[in-house]
């Protein structure tokens, strides 16, 4: 029996080698030719085509990535032929294996944006208190990079690492706007792309930096207590949301357990299992509205 797994699983480990080969080859043959001059910034790429390709480059940056777009579809191809190879293995089963695949292939994907959420949340919130540190510098007549470096050794967490990366960039001699295009892409809050924008015009064509940057400070800062507000207004009604999806699932967990023969009998109707799926799929497009409802965008 331990022979035979050891087979199935060399094969489907050659198979799923095999094929990725094969597909990284079509991706060469038929990919459009990409411009071979290095370029001098290209710690700042630029957004693909496509608007998939874009939104997964978008989440690669937002979410403190330090891996490219190619390395995290490895990443998530290599998931998925785990997820798929030990269904197959342990039951033998290819429906199992298609849905270990499509688990697999969503862990990675899950991961990126729940440390995106908590990566945003977090510059976010340390947001107002960098853009003052940077009007005082600025003000005091520190250069961007000295500004960036004050930054960085007072605000902790993803932003810090973020201005000191700047700074490095900066240290080497990169120009204000490419670092200034890749901070952009990394930190996506309004307030600091306005920032961006005022720290490209100050070295083009001049003006009042450390002004207008204390007034983002502020703004943001207001914008701040303005989402918390928002936040303390709806958490009822959020926990309410959450409480009437959570307690339904319970409610069916504890009846399975409790009285497993009705539950059985009530699948086993003809229209059992599309009453159940209904159900799931009202749960589903009820928690969907009301978070569309709630989400507080700005």
């Amino acid at each position: 029996m331990n022979g035979e797994l050891a087979i199935v699983s060399v094969t489907f480990a050659s198979v799923a080698a095999a094929l990725g080969a094969v597909g990284f080859l079509l991706r060469d043959l038929f990919a459009p030719a990409i411009d071979a001059v290095r370029q001098r910034l290209e710690f700042a790429p630029s957004e693909p085509e496509g608007d998939f390709d874009k939104a997964f480059f978008r989440l690669l940056n937002e979410s403190g990535a330090e891996f490219d777009m190619a390395t995290a579809t490895a990443m998530i191809l290599g998931a998925a032929v785990v997820g798929a190879a030990v269904p197959v293995v342990l039951f033998d089963s290819l429906l199992w294996g298609a849905t270990g695949a499509v688990i697999g292939a969503s862990l990675p994907v899950a991961y990126l944006l729940v440390t995106r959420f908590f990566r945003i949340r977090d510059m976010r919130i340390r947001l107002p208190n960098a853009l003052q540190a940077v009007a005082d510098a600025v003000r005091s007549g520190q250069s961007l990079s000295e500004a960036c470096d004050l930054v960085s050794q007072e605000i902790k967490g993803p932003l810090g690492r973020e201005f000191a990366y700047a700074h490095s960039q900066l240290e080497l001699g990169h120009s204000p706007l490419s670092v200034m295009n890749r901070m952009v892409q990394r930190v996506p809050l309004p307030e600091f792309r306005i920032f961006a924008t005022a720290v490209v015009v100050h070295r083009r064509a001049g003006g009042n930096l450390s002004l207008l940057t204390e007034r983002m400070s502020r703004a943001a800062y207001d914008k701040q207590e303005v989402r918390n507000h928002l936040l303390a207004v709806t958490a009822g009604s959020r926990l309410s949301a959450i409480g009437m999806v959570v307690g339904a699932a319970v409610a069916l967990l504890i009846l399975g357990w409790i009285e497993p023969d009705y539950l059985e009998s009530f699948l086993k109707t003809p229209k059992g299992n599309w009453l159940l799926a209904t159900a799931i799929g009202l749960q589903i497009a009820g928690g969907i509205w009301v978070w569309r409802i709630l989400r507080i965008t700005a």
